[in-house]
């Protein structure tokens, strides 16, 4: 026992040292007087116990006591234990059940809990589901180490050992905190089974430039075979095949194949490892992948049918780009200078009409609508077209139709200038990697005169990137689209030239030319249907496997730093958000899920921007009917006895694991504690003093002194 009491009260020990013999002289004359002596008695107990409250003295007492701990019982609940021969489910949960009934028997304290993606508490073992898609032993572990301060006899986990998420086993092959007795479940030897692990492909290359496609084919089992591993385009041609030696027990080789893509835009290829005959899932032996393929020249052909404003503006700001190569034709005289020979031959990644065709020359024109429509199918060229004043409705209107679209004449009285402003849907797919473009309304911009009344195709749905105010009908600026391969954008103004000359020297003179950088960027497909490039590492997946969705904008602009969401819809339902975050060192969002139900899962990406989001990418990926989970079904011996046998703990087979119980005892632990007492704040000295008041309180009345 120790007492102290608190040093800070050093007045009080003066005071006391004096009011003593203060006290005894004071009342030495009294103490003989009949009843005197009780009120003097109880005034030096009230100062007593009230010197005892200020000096606050603590008692110290060491003391023992007997804590029991429990066990912590884990019980794998994955998919793969279905798989087995032995113990079938019913067996499963029974055999558990009693061994849970003979732990309560030797009143061992236990603790249970049911892992596979997620650890959860269990009360009732017949209510475990072996359902789980993925198998997490982390879990475990991290359980374990939580709960280490507050003492645990020891684990017991019963599992097969395979782990297709989280740490690895080999990881916890040291961990010694605490003895660990695992009951192995299932077979040794493994099923036969070979997987394409991971493709590696860039997700943006340039046209030409020769590209390495690396896979990695994973194998599982007791075998030594050779397997075909093929490589097919979209348009399942052949493209390379390589024969590899494969050797099973969780091997993995390494196929590469090179490739020159030869078309911009979207490109995908399948790629295939041939199947084993016993093989347990052979779904898993395919994968989809997706590159976009940039041009290292674009080709680009302006023919303008007359000069005016349009024309200088968008010949300067082609020829800021270098990879820009700008073929200019000028119709002069009636002949085109150079010679239309020129275009006829050449293709181009985009072809301008800058006041083309106009009334001198649109009969010719008409002319050669069929062999124009043939020359942007067979070149996949994307067409722009940017009126001016010459043009009609005759001469434009069969041109139109190309795209699925028309336009009526204007009204003379309606002919003047209109404010106009962005839709949403620019918003969405290109303004968004601009902060400029974000934080500005535009309603100073420069109002635009409409070259005629575009009316809405009924075969196609229109996406208006800009349109016009207070008109009459409605009537877009901007319009954006694409026709099987074909991309196209209309200008539906005479006056593009007056954004940039009336905008010189204000806060929204970078607007015309962030506008035609995202259009020709757009056109020239250097992105998809919009500026942003998402893509899965896969195409297809098995439940339970882990997903990466990774992009990149090809317009990156350093002010504007984001995060944002990935959705998952299935069958238009949403069914998930997941996180999407921003690799600043790599200049790449990343985002990673487990592939959710099985079927085609449409994803939605969007960014945020202060309180607003913006959806800059969409796409979809097939998840299988097999589960990760079957990728690998057998008991994983090695890489549990090691856990086992590091931790102090006893591996068992499953049709010996009741022989466990022989090691597992009620174990109780002596914990030495100091239990303090303070006595200012014990009741007891309390009430006391306040029994004294009263006592004293009642002899003065009874006295007379009151």
């Amino acid at each position: 026992m120790n007492f102290s009491v608190d040093p800070s009260y050093i007045i009080v020990y003066v005071v006391i040292f004096f009011s003593i013999p203060v006290i005894f002289f004071s009342y030495r004359n009294f103490y003989k007087k009949s009843g005197f002596n009780y009120l003097i008695i109880i005034r030096i107990l009230l100062i007593g116990f009230l010197i005892i409250l200020f000096l606050n003295p603590i008692i110290k007492i060491k003391k023992e006591k007997t804590k029991i701990l429990p066990w912590h019982i884990y019980i794998d609940k994955s998919l793969s234990l279905n798989y087995y021969k032995q113990p079938s489910y019913t067996s499963y949960v029974k055999s558990i059940s009693n061994f849970i009934d003979r732990l309560k028997k030797k009143k061992i304290d236990f603790e249970m809990y049911s892992f596979g993606s997620q650890l959860n508490t269990l009360d009732d073992i017949t209510q475990i589901k072996t359902d789980a898609n993925s198998t997490n032993i982390g879990l475990v572990f991290d359980n374990l180490n939580a709960g280490y301060e507050k003492n645990i006899a020891g684990a017991v986990i019963f599992t097969d050992g395979q782990v297709n998420q989280g740490p690895l086993l080999y990881k916890f092959s040291n961990y010694d905190e605490l003895p660990i007795h695992i009951i192995g479940i299932g077979d040794t030897i493994p099923m036969l089974d070979v997987s394409i692990h991971s493709v590696d492909i860039p997700p943006i290359t340039v046209k030409g430039k020769e590209v390495n496609i690396e896979a990695t084919i994973t194998s599982v089992g007791n075998l030594k075979e050779r397997v075909n591993v093929t490589l097919f385009d979209d348009n399942n041609k052949l493209i390379g095949s390589k024969i590899i030696k494969i050797t099973g027990k969780e091997s993995q080789e390494n196929v590469r194949f090179q490739i020159k893509p030869n078309r911009i835009g979207e490109n995908s290829y399948l790629i295939k490892c041939s199947a084993l005959s016993d093989e347990i899932n052979i779904q898993n032996n395919q994968q989809k992948i997706v590159m976009h393929v940039m041009k290292d020249q674009y080709n680009i052909a302006l023919i303008t049918g007359a000069p005016n404003y349009n024309t200088r503006l968008l010949k300067e700001h082609l020829s800021r780009t270098k990879n820009n190569r700008i073929d200019h034709f000028v119709y002069i005289k009636d002949q085109f200078i150079p010679p239309m020979k020129v275009f006829w031959e050449k293709k181009y990644e985009v072809i301008i009409f800058d006041n083309n065709p106009v009334r001198n020359n649109y009969e010719k024109w008409n002319s050669l609508l069929r062999i124009f429509t043939k020359k942007l199918i067979s070149h996949n060229s994307s067409l722009l077209i940017i009126p001016g004043p010459e043009i009609t409705i005759n001469s434009i209107n069969k041109y139109l139709r190309i795209i699925d679209t028309e336009s009526e004449e204007i009204m003379s009285k309606d002919k003047s200038e209109y404010k106009w402003g962005f839709t949403s849907q620019w918003s969405n797919d290109f303004s968004f990697n601009d902060s400029k473009f974000v934080n500005n309304n535009f309603e100073s911009l420069p109002p635009q005169i409409p070259a005629f009344q575009l009316v809405k195709s009924d075969n196609e749905a229109r996406n208006n990137f800009a349109e016009y105010k207070q008109m009459n009908k409605p009537n877009p600026l901007l319009i954006l689209g694409e026709k099987k391969s074909i991309r196209y954008g209309i200008w539906n103004s005479v006056n593009l030239a007056s954004l940039k000359y009336k905008l010189l020297d204000t806060k929204n003179s970078f607007v015309i030319d962030n506008t035609l950088n995202r259009i020709f960027s757009w056109l020239m497909k250097k992105s998809g249907s919009q500026e942003y490039v998402f893509r899965s590492d896969k195409n297809y997946y098995q439940q339970g496997q882990e997903v990466l969705l990774s992009g990149r904008s090809l317009n990156y602009n350093e002010d504007v730093i984001h995060e944002g969401t990935v959705e998952l819809f299935y069958k238009d339902k949403l069914i998930g958000s997941k996180p999407l975050f921003l690799d600043i060192n790599k200049n790449e969002y990343k985002s990673r899920f487990w592939a959710p139900k099985p079927g085609k899962i449409e994803y939605l990406v969007k960014i945020n921007m202060g309180l607003d989001s913006y959806q800059v990418s969409k796409g979809t990926f097939e998840v299988q009917e097999s589960h990760i989970e079957l990728n690998r079904i057998f008991l994983n011996k090695e890489k549990l006895e090691n856990i086992s046998s590091a931790s102090g703990g006893q591996f068992r087979y499953w049709g010996n694991h009741e022989s466990l119980l022989d090691e597992m005892s009620m174990i109780e632990r002596t914990e030495n504690y100091l239990a303090k007492y303070t006595m200012r704040y014990n009741y007891l000295i309390i009430s006391t003093i306040f029994l004294l008041l009263t006592i004293e309180w009642l002899l003065r009345r009874r006295m007379g002194l009151m």
